[in-house]
């Protein structure tokens, strides 16, 4: 019982001594390993960025989002058909649901039924809820369009969903 250990009879290591031993190359173990697994991860999705930003083209740019800002700030403005000629413009029918949803208040009939068509396509991703909504928005157009070609496609629409 009076015996000690090997272990315990050893000194305590200085904290300035167990900083040595990790800078010491060869001790560290898998810690090494870890570092290129985690660059490559890194290098990975950064690939994986900006592939999704060429293919996504102007849209992936800062810009995009201030103009979507833009485009919803002034929605029920006057400024609203000048806001939304010079996004559509620059670039073109937007994908994101809600701005598609404020671009059905645009005073051009060719440019709401390019609209109604991308939101169709859209439509079925979205929620009921969601659904339903652009289902009322589609019967109204139907309904009280003046344009002949507008009522025509909101019909067919409605048809087709």
């Amino acid at each position: 019982m009076g015996e000690k250990k090997k272990d315990d009879e050893r000194e305590p290591l200085s904290w300035r001594d167990i900083d040595r031993r990790r800078e010491r190359p060869g001790e560290r173990g898998p810690a090494p390993a870890r570092e290129p697994r985690k660059q490559a991860e890194w290098v990975r999705k950064m690939a994986l960025r900006q592939a999704e930003a060429l293919f996504k083209g102007k849209k992936a740019l800062p810009e995009y989002q201030t103009a979507l800002k833009g485009l919803e700030a002034s929605h029920g403005t006057k400024k609203f058909p000048a806001v939304a000629r010079k996004f559509l413009e620059e670039y073109g029918l937007p994908e994101e649901w809600g701005i598609l949803t404020l671009l059905l208040d645009f005073p051009d009939p060719d440019v709401v039924q390019q609209v109604l068509k991308a939101m169709a396509g859209l439509a079925v991703s979205r929620s009921r809820v969601e659904q339903q909504g652009f289902k009322g928005k589609l019967k109204i157009w139907a309904l009280t369009s003046p344009d002949r070609e507008l009522r025509h496609t909101a019909e067919e629409i409605l048809e087709n969903l």
